[in-house]
């Protein structure tokens, strides 16, 4: 079973040639060839899923989705559809596999069910003490307000408070202690399915409970029981393999089963997930395992304290379950003063290194091998470049000089944070153009996250943060006007780049460059005084019209290169080069 999983997560990671990676299994296998069987049958449905979402990539269609608590669905059973709304969405969606891999809602009404009503109760239920935004994400698997969420991302503990294996874990084993029916307890555990929304973890922990009663008394759960479990989610979610959150499921069920009976094994665990974390996050919490022993009993308390109170809404039981919730959140706002530090993040090649380290490590038990580890990551240079983050219809650009990062504009969405992390800032620096929501709407929640040095320069200063320098050209001091003719434009002399905000085109000094940002998200230009080889407009869905059809015009006049981050996503220049995934 295991090798079988491990087969079907790279024929789905390489495709569609990761397939041949199933032809040695029916060799290894031997008496046991149906379980590559079961393998290719999953491949299959995978790949038909993927081939279906190809084929129909740009394409706009109606339809019902059932979208679950981790905000996936499918419509007809093959084709995946994404959306941070939760629940029954009837309407029109567009497939748009080559920027998100899924099909997004174009316009979309929610349904209301007999089940959402029953949720929404409890939703009121819950929200209506005062860690109430705490609970829902607990016990109903609601999303966490953002300031909680970077709070538990920095001791590590994210995986925590959304539905996890734990609780549901929990709940059908006091079915099955209670009653000592099998059939009531996996039917509990396919009503917690649907309840929840199909969510990996809920998913994979149901399936496992039913191997586990399925195995005969004397005998335990193994590694095997995990890997089936992942087999049989994948029948029903097809790309369920290709997830991050069913990989981490998945993973964290192997480390609990296998260091489930020894000591210490919360900590045992939480360092075996750090390999994962690092892979799929680029990130390590240095507290991780602390907080993992110190808060893992307390949520399990609360979980099941806040499943009582939904059941008995009792005034005693509310001041009980408000005591332990305000009593984590109040800890968690302490986390905020820690040093940014405790939070390490790395960069692609730092990963690679790290790993391969790690797995040699592990393999050939050797102590130098940590040791030269450590020097690789030290030799590494340093990456140069400049990242215009997809923020939507916004603007964020990442000046990266190794671990040093010079942040100009934080958008106003929450993936500007989880980008500083994926590239692998340690030290941050911070300047905003002007004040408009779409410069600077997460400028308050970098600054407890990051803690950056904030700058606020003006014209003829000269910008010095670690190894990257900058320089002002707009506006001047002591200058009145609107927000955009205060909008700074900042000159990045390594790059030869110009970052203009969205300063009016009157203001733009003239020069060559090798790059520079259209103003105000490619708002209407009639003239352009600058020439520039390549010109990036950080757009998303809008409706002012950006990018407007006229600049696009001057634009081609000056032959220069146009990319856009809702066409191409995070676009980086480097060495002189673009990275565009999908220009079009």
């Amino acid at each position: 079973m295991i090798l079988t999983a491990l087969a079907v997560v790279f024929a789905l990671r390489f495709y569609p040639w990761g397939a041949v990676l199933l032809v040695p299994l029916f060799v290894f296998l031997k008496k046991k060839r149906w379980i590559a069987i079961v393998g290719v049958v999953v491949v299959l449905l995978a790949y038909t899923s993927i081939y279906r979402s190809v084929s129909m990539d740009g394409q706009v269609f109606k339809g019902t989705v059932v979208v679950d608590s981790d905000g996936k669905g499918y419509y007809r059973g093959f084709v995946p559809v994404c959306s941070s709304n939760v629940g029954v969405l009837r309407g029109t969606f567009q497939m748009n596999w080559h920027k998100y891999h899924c099909a997004v809602p174009v316009k979309v009404n929610t349904l209301e069910t007999p089940l959402f009503r029953v949720r929404s109760a409890m939703e009121n239920r819950l929200g209506s003490l005062q860690s109430g935004s705490l609970l829902n994400a607990l016990v109903l698997g609601s999303p966490l307000p953002l300031r909680i969420q970077e709070q538990a991302i920095k001791t590590g503990i994210l995986h925590v408070f959304a539905i996890s294996g734990l609780q549901t874990t929990l709940l059908m084993g006091y079915v099955y202690r209670w009653s000592k029916n099998k059939i009531a307890t996996m039917l509990l555990g396919l009503v917690l399915i649907i309840f929840y929304g199909f969510p990996a973890s809920v998913l994979r922990s149901v399936l496992m409970y039913g191997v586990m009663l399925s195995i005969p008394k004397g005998r335990k759960l193994g590694l095997g029981g995990v890997a089936a479990a992942g087999l049989a989610a994948s029948c029903l979610d097809p790309l369920f393999f290709t997830r991050t959150a069913s990989l981490l499921s998945l993973l964290g069920a192997a480390a609990v089963v296998y260091w489930g009976d020894s000591k210490w094994s919360s900590v045992k665990i939480s360092l075996t997930l750090l390999p994962a974390s690092l892979l799929f996050f680029h990130s390590i919490s240095l507290l991780g395992a602390f907080f993992t022993v110190l808060l893992v009993p307390v949520f399990t308390l609360l979980y099941a304290l806040g499943i009582l109170y939904v059941i008995m809404p009792l005034r005693l039981l509310s001041y009980l379950v408000d005591m332990v919730g305000m009593a984590i959140l109040s800890l968690h706002e302490l986390v905020e003063l820690l040093p940014a530090w405790v939070l390490l993040n790395f960069g692609s090649r730092e990963v690679l290194v790290i790993l391969v380290g790690v797995v040699l490590t592990a393999l050939l038990r050797r102590w130098w091998l940590p040791v030269l580890t450590c020097i690789a990551l030290l030799l590494l240079p340093a990456q140069s470049r400049v990242i215009f983050l997809d923020v939507g219809q916004g603007s964020a650009t990442l000046v990266q000089k190794g671990s040093y990062g010079l942040l100009i504009d934080t958008s106003d969405r929450a993936v500007v944070l989880r980008d500083v992390r994926w590239y692998g800032i340690r030290h941050l620096g911070l300047i905003i153009s002007h004040d408009d929501k779409d410069h600077n709407g997460m400028q308050e929640q970098v600054m407890l996250s990051f803690h950056p040095k904030f700058m606020d320069p003006y014209k003829d200063d000269v910008i010095s943060f670690g190894p990257i320098r900058a320089e002002t050209v707009w506006p001047p001091p002591g200058m009145v006007g609107t927000d955009n003719e205060l909008s700074k434009v900042i000159y990045l002399p390594e790059f030869n780049g110009l970052i203009t905000g969205d300063v009016p085109a009157a203001y733009l000094p003239n020069g060559d460059y090798s790059f520079f940002t259209v103003p105000h998200h490619g708002a209407k230009l009639t003239e352009l005084s600058l020439t520039s080889s390549v010109a990036v407009i950080s757009v998303g869905k809008n409706a002012y019209g950006h990018p407007n059809k006229d600049t696009l015009k001057v634009l081609e006049s000056k032959h220069m290169k146009v990319y856009r981050t809702d066409y191409c996503g995070d676009i980086i220049y480097e060495q002189g080069r673009v990275s565009c995934p999908s220009n079009r």
